[in-house]
């Protein structure tokens, strides 16, 4: 959008403030939506969330891979816009205005809306699966506040090393800064395309890292060096990792630890080798078990 747009748009819409004041219908509107978002920041509260949007320069910094892919103009989801490019602390995960001081202008849009002008696609960008408002945040809140599903935008796309999500919290932040920063040192996004390897806790991915490093310096003849760092995760992969992962996918283990990856259970085995062994019954006791396997998966329980 040019500065000529731009200011024809400012124009319209000064022109129905001074036409109509304070518009009851706009005002009422405003209200209900700052409610929302009141009401929203107890329940955050209380949950213990934060309840803003998304930062998109923290979360690009962390993710994002190569240059931006113009989209041109699509219809996006509103629910998918959950972040902001520098105005992430004035509107709610919902998109709902977090303080009066967007009142002016956010009633302004809503006029326009009302009378029926058009309003020019918002500016957005594109990460995974979550969008951020460059240019339009009004223009968005006022879309959601009306429940409307979708909205015009000419969108930016910035390829993600990590798989993202429009349930995304602020909070969530430090755990895909800490698997961004895996797959950077590891380059297993590369090696292992479409091998999701995440973890629940940031502190983990430390101890993953240490475990496949030990496997590279174990895993060679002796007088060999070891081997290179590619060809290492790739082996790792193929002779632990997926091993694993096929005992636990066919025996649907991961229904009992919903709140858990498979690589957070996979990294507790090899960690716990030793004592898991320990506590494991004895082939001949294994007929004797039936379906009650929660005294043997209680150690799990806490992982």
């Amino acid at each position: 959008m040019n500065d000529l747009d731009a200011a024809k748009r400012h124009q319209q819409e000064a022109l129905l403030a001074a036409q109509f004041g304070a518009d009851a219908p706009a005002t009422r509107e405003f209200k209900r939506a700052r409610t929302k978002a009141f009401l929203n920041d107890v329940v955050a509260f209380l949950r213990g969330y934060q309840n803003h949007l998304l930062e998109f320069g923290r979360l690009s910094g962390a993710v994002a891979v190569g240059e931006p892919v113009d989209l041109g103009l699509q219809e996006v989801p509103l629910e998918k816009i959950r972040g902001s490019v520098d105005r992430y602390r004035d509107f709610d995960l919902a998109f709902l205005p977090r303080h009066s001081a967007l009142r002016d202008r956010w009633e302004r849009v809503a006029t326009a809306r009302s009378q029926g002008l058009p309003m020019p696609p918002v500016e957005l960008y594109k990460i995974g699966d979550i969008y951020f408002v460059r240019d339009g945040h009004h223009r968005v809140s006022v879309c959601r506040a009306r429940g409307d599903k979708t909205i015009q935008a000419h969108v930016m796309e910035l390829t993600s090393r990590v798989p993202l999500h429009p349930g995304l919290k602020p909070d969530d932040l430090p755990a895909v800064e800490a698997y961004a920063d895996f797959l950077r040192v590891t380059e297993a996004d590369k090696i292992l395309p479409n091998v999701d390897l995440r973890l629940t806790q940031p502190k983990l991915y430390a101890r993953l890292l240490r475990h496949i490093a030990l496997f590279r310096y174990l895993n060679r003849k002796p007088g060999e060096k070891p081997r290179e760092w590619r060809d290492a995760v790739r082996a790792w992969h193929e002779q632990l990792y997926t091993p694993i992962m096929e005992i636990i996918e066919k025996n649907r283990v991961m229904k009992r630890f919903p709140d858990r990856t498979p690589t957070d259970l996979y990294l507790w085995i090899v960690t716990n080798f030793r004592r898991l062994k320990k506590h494991l019954p004895r082939e001949e006791e294994i007929e004797d078990i039936g379906d009650d396997l929660d005294c043997y998966l209680a150690p799990f329980i806490n992982l």
